[in-house]
């Protein structure tokens, strides 16, 4: 045998030996139980959560050897997207196919509380709306925690999945991280432009809007006069938020809790000639340049 038929050899001998140690290490790791798996506890899949991040928390926490080979085997049988959001309760320590199995079952011991958050909504009310499904959740503490973490406006409305055992605190700190990472990129990449100072402005002038205007459009439509009003330094007189009749300027908080629709029509607003604006009895939009046309189409669609 030739200096070069040697080496040959010796590749594929030490590629067969690496496949082997793969096998051994996937037989050894799949059959293996951690020796101090948590037998009688819970294990909670929660909202948003990635593949990666429930495996790494299984291996951390002891319920499997290898974060990898969990991924690598659910990958393989194609059930990466059928872990359901849930409770899994293990009374009895499961080798690895037993823990996939598991939880690729679609039946989580106790599913997790679905809680729908409508675009608008006050603080008060997503208490009023948590409260009708987490029996032990506490107003007070909510709305507390709320005013001390200045979490007013941050409140993402979305649908949100929880355990009923959810502190109050978690389930804000949930639901703001929900709005910073909705939109860590709309405010990052859009120039705040006068009037408007922050993103805290965005919030509020965003949540006049949810009580103001319904579809998109007119909410750009809204959102560009109100707009030219404080660059006037005129009252914004908004019926969504009273103070504006009596003050000039914006609120000092936001009225609401805006969704999406809402905060884009700020950071995108239509810019008009039109001053003023109602909703008429008919449910839409009439919009005026001066006082005097905005007058009669009160009377005309108001009366």
């Amino acid at each position: 045998m030739n200096l070069k038929d040697t080496k040959l050899s010796s590749i594929v001998f030490g590629i067969i030996g690496f496949i082997f140690i793969i096998i051994l290490f996937t037989l050894w790791s799949s059959r293996t139980i951690p020796s101090t798996f948590p037998v009688g506890t819970n294990f909670v899949v929660e909202e948003g959560e990635s593949l990666r991040s429930i495996s790494s928390r299984l291996q951390n926490e002891n319920y499997i050897k290898s974060a990898l080979l969990f991924r690598a085997w659910i990958s393989f049988l194609g059930r990466d997207r059928h872990i359901q959001l849930g409770v899994y309760s293990f009374d009895k320590p499961l080798v690895l196919g037993a823990v996939i199995k598991k939880l690729v079952s679609g039946n989580p011991d106790a599913p997790l509380i679905s809680i729908t958050i409508p675009e608008g909504s006050t603080y008060v009310e997503i208490a009023d709306l948590i409260k009708k499904e987490l029996p032990n959740f506490s107003i007070e503490v909510f709305n507390k925690k709320v005013l001390e973490k200045n979490a007013n406006g941050k409140l993402f409305p979305s649908t949100y999945y929880l355990l009923p055992s959810t502190k109050e605190e978690r389930i804000i700190d949930i639901m703001t991280e929900t709005f910073n990472k909705k939109y860590k990129d709309s405010f990052s990449n859009s120039k705040i432009d006068a009037p408007l100072k922050n993103k805290e402005e965005i919030i509020v002038l965003a949540s006049i809007l949810e009580g103001e205007a319904k579809t998109f459009v007119d909410m750009k439509m809204v959102a560009g006069i109100l707009l030219k009003r404080l660059s006037l330094n005129m009252s914004l007189q908004v019926d969504a938020a009273k103070e504006t009749y009596k003050t000039k300027g914006l609120p000092v908080e936001p009225i609401n809790n805006p969704g999406t629709v809402a905060i884009g029509a700020v950071l995108t607003p239509t810019s008009s000639n039109y001053l003023y604006y109602i909703t008429g009895n008919d449910g839409i939009m009439h919009y005026s340049k001066t006082f005097e046309e905005h007058k009669k189409n009160i009377q005309k669609y108001l009366k």
